[in-house]
């Protein structure tokens, strides 16, 4: 008797079973396994199985299919595939992975999900007794005469009549020749475009079918080539069917050679040249959106993301093409440096709605900028790595909306490790002995390459996602001049160096100086280094193209900030290739000279009167002191208007006013900024290594299942630190959300997946990525 899939788990050993876990790490998550039992669940679930399958090649793709139509039909495997073919070195990378498994006598196990992920293996439909299951007995007996029985057995004789009339090629292929024209043509396109199509020419099933001249759609509805199987004139052919009208001889081809991926050298210098370029434009444009999103949070729609009118304001404002800010938005989104701000309540005549607030920088943002410019590149890479989505990916020739929820199906970061594995890199530095790299010059092979590798995907689906992809990492600098560049490889081999070690030499290249012109502009003549453009955006406004242009206003807001005029030509001294011109430093001097000239100053109350020496005495005054008096006679303007409106209006009227505290310390006008809660990190905050889970298992295989008792009882006798109501809330919790967050002997835990083992929790926990087994009485709080 063949072993279940739990046995044959548990027998495989612990290296066997590191390399399956390893292949399949989407089961490890959010909580590992504890017993193969469960395991063998999570394997066989559709959703597993589809994300196996999408990793597999096409060859062991159309070989699963070949074994699920050699089950339903009965067939022997060899004679549903080409001679030649390596049928079991696919077949034992198939079992690596847990998709096939191989039994006694040679006899090869299924996953149990892969029927739901491959309802129609090879293009055929599903067998002639599971098409008629709603059929009546009257319209079978039709059918039977019509293929030249006789009698009127019963159903299930019925059904192997018409199906051994119809699997036999001999016989079908006769009847067919007595079939109307074009009957055979209508046969090959169920054949060739999939078992199901819809025949417009009949009428909705129910509805009455009055009798017409033989169609080729009748005759073959007539004589069980294709049955009704809903409301909708849905036609479907049965596998027996297709199988016979196919013939014996037909054998499915496994293409076991990708296809070829030409490449050219390349110069490694203007691979690096190219790469650097790239790299410190996105540095630049991601901090210049930032700091956009930091000044006036972006707009958000109502479903989420930013709209178009947004983003081509920001491209205008950075410079830049439509998709280059969409890649940026979602890029800055994904390394949790950009997040929206919590929705707001507004009161209308009618109702109160909740809008939303907007997107703005995170505190992250303000990590994310005291890092070197290596490692805030690395954060930017390493984020597209794992990004879900193809920002710049068209649908239906339409543009994804930047920051919008992520669809379902193939997870784009599985399309890049595919794309990336195809690229070549002769060495970790990504360029040969010879100082050459290998380019890949056609992006339609790459593409095509991809979906041998990603057979479920539609080749058009694909193409597109892979064109998106090589142009993202052409933005990114993790391609130049059609080659990996050090950061890229660095990213496909989890051997080479980190991402900021080899993006270290690319943002070398940066310039450091910038040219001044007598027109109050500033040009880089090339990507910036962060520092230059932190001193320029100090005391000048971006212009796209790469320059800066000076104003009084833009000078007058580093003075508002606390910088001084020595400061700022000091500042720009240090990063100009030449001297400064006169205009710029007049223009900073000048508007130095006027700052401050008018002063405003917040008062409770003004005190009046005619003494001079009283008025001085009152300021002098121990005991007033609190009250923080100041003597202002006898130039004294008392506004009407707040400071903030009467400083607005001084300046439309071209003075240079300061702020002042009441005290008469200069108030600087640099607020606190504005940043957006964290995003969420959900319950995934800890893996599980497939090294430490399938020791784990091999540990457990032999493990009896806890026994079962109910968490509220339990929280309820032993949970003494908590109240009353904590212990039903945490109950609760584990029980219907399966995850809490509690604080366990002084230590704040997320635990998931509990167990009851006698007065103990054992629980996964999230942040150790361990198992854990709680004590109960130790519990002292729950957490939001």
């Amino acid at each position: 008797m063949d072993e279940t899939f739990p046995e044959w788990l548990a027998g495989l050993g612990r290296e066997r079973l590191t390399e399956l876990l390893a292949a399949r790490p989407d089961v490890l998550r959010p909580v590992p396994p504890r017993r193969p039992a469960e395991l063998a669940e999570r394997l066989d679930a559709p959703e597993s199985v589809h994300l196996a399958l999408s990793r597999t090649p096409l060859p062991c793709l159309l070989l699963v299919e070949a074994i699920l139509v050699s089950a339903r039909s009965g067939r022997p495997l060899p004679d549903l595939v080409t001679a030649g073919a390596d049928l079991p070195g696919l077949i034992d990378r198939l079992e690596r992975v847990a998709l096939v498994r191989r039994g006694e006598g040679g006899a090869l196990h299924l996953a149990a999900g892969l029927p739901a992920v491959l309802p129609t293996p090879l293009g055929l439909g599903p067998d002639l007794a599971g098409v008629v299951a709603h059929v009546t007995v009257a319209e079978l007996i039709d059918v039977h005469r019509r293929l030249g029985g006789t009698g009127t057995p019963r159903r299930a004789a019925l059904i192997e009549s018409i199906t051994a009339a119809l699997g036999d090629p001999g016989r079908l292929a006769a009847l067919v020749a007595r079939a109307p024209a074009g009957t055979r043509e209508l046969l090959d396109d169920f054949l060739e475009r999939g078992p199901a199509r819809v025949l417009d020419e009949f009428p909705p099933r129910g509805q009455h079918q009055p009798r017409r001249p033989a169609t080729p759609a009748r005759w073959a509805r007539d004589h069980g080539l294709v049955w009704s199987v809903d409301w909708e004139r849905t036609y479907v052919m049965p596998m027996e069917v297709a199988l016979a009208l196919r013939g014996p001889d037909h054998r499915i081809d496994l293409p076991v050679e990708q296809p070829a991926v030409r490449t050219r050298p390349v110069a490694a210098d203007l691979v690096a040249h190219e790469a650097s370029v790239a790299a410190l434009r996105l540095l630049d444009r991601a901090a210049a959106l930032l700091q956009d999103a930091a000044a006036q949070p972006l707009p958000e729609l109502k479903g989420g993301g930013v709209g178009v009118k947004e983003v081509r304001r920001l491209a205008g404002r950075l410079g830049c093409a439509e998709d280059e800010v969409r890649l940026l938005l979602d890029l800055v989104h994904a390394a949790g440096l950009l997040a929206a701000n919590p929705l707001t309540q507004v009161r209308t005549r009618r109702a109160t709605e909740t809008r939303p607030a907007g997107v703005s920088p995170t505190r992250a943002y303000d990590a994310w900028l005291r890092l070197s410019p290596a490692d805030r590149y690395a954060a930017l890479a390493e984020a597209w790595w794992r990004l879900p989505i193809s920002p710049t990916r068209r649908y239906d020739g339409k543009p994804r909306t930047p920051l919008a929820p992520a669809g379902t199906g193939t997870p784009s970061s599985v399309i890049r490790e595919v794309v990336f594995g195809l690229l070549p890199g002769a060495t970790e530095t990504g360029e040969t002995a010879t100082g050459e790299a290998a380019a890949v010059p056609d992006a339609e092979e790459v593409a095509a390459a991809a979906s041998w590798h990603l057979p479920l995907l539609q080749r058009a689906s694909c193409r597109e996602v892979v064109l998106a992809v090589l142009a993202e990492s052409r933005l990114l600098g993790l391609l130049g001049a059609d080659a990996l560049s050090p950061p890229g490889l660095a990213l496909r081999t989890s051997s080479g160096p980190r991402v900021s070690e080899a993006a270290a030499g690319l943002l070398a290249a940066a310039r450091r100086q910038a040219l001044f012109g007598t027109d109050l502009t500033a040009v880089v003549t090339g990507p910036p280094a962060a520092a230059l453009t932190e001193v320029l955006d100090r005391a000048a406004d971006r212009e796209p193209g790469g320059s800066w242009r000076f104003g009084a206003s833009s000078v007058r807001r580093a003075l508002d900030a606390g910088h001084t005029a020595a400061e700022l030509v000091s500042a720009l001294e240090e990063v100009a290739a030449g001297p400064l011109p006169q205009p710029l430093t007049y223009l900073i001097h000048d508007v130095a000279r006027r700052h401050g000239e008018i002063e405003v100053v917040p008062v409770g109350c003004c005190v009046v009167g005619d003494d001079e020496a009283l008025l001085a005495e009152l300021a002098a005054h121990r005991r007033l002191a609190k009250l923080r008096p100041r003597l202002l006679a006898p130039t004294v303007l008392a506004s009407a208007l707040d400071p903030a409106q009467t400083l607005a209006l001084l300046r439309e009227a071209g003075y240079a006013p300061v702020a002042r505290e009441a005290d008469g310390t200069l108030t600087v006008t640099g607020r606190a900024p504005r940043r957006a809660p964290a995003r969420p990190a959900g319950r995934e905050q800890g893996v599980l290594s497939p090294e430490r889970a399938a020791a784990w298992l091999v540990t457990a295989a032999g493990e009896p299942l806890p026994g079962h008792h109910g968490l509220r009882d339990l929280f309820a006798r032993y949970a003494t630190a908590l109240s009353p109501k904590a212990r039903e809330r945490v109950a609760m919790e584990l029980q219907y959300h399966g995850t809490a967050r509690i604080v366990h002997d002084g230590e704040e835990l997320t635990v998931s997946g509990p167990e009851v083992r006698g007065v103990d929790l054992d629980v996964w926990c999230h942040e150790p990525a361990e198992f854990r087994l709680l004590d109960l009485a130790k519990i002292t709080k729950v957490l939001t």
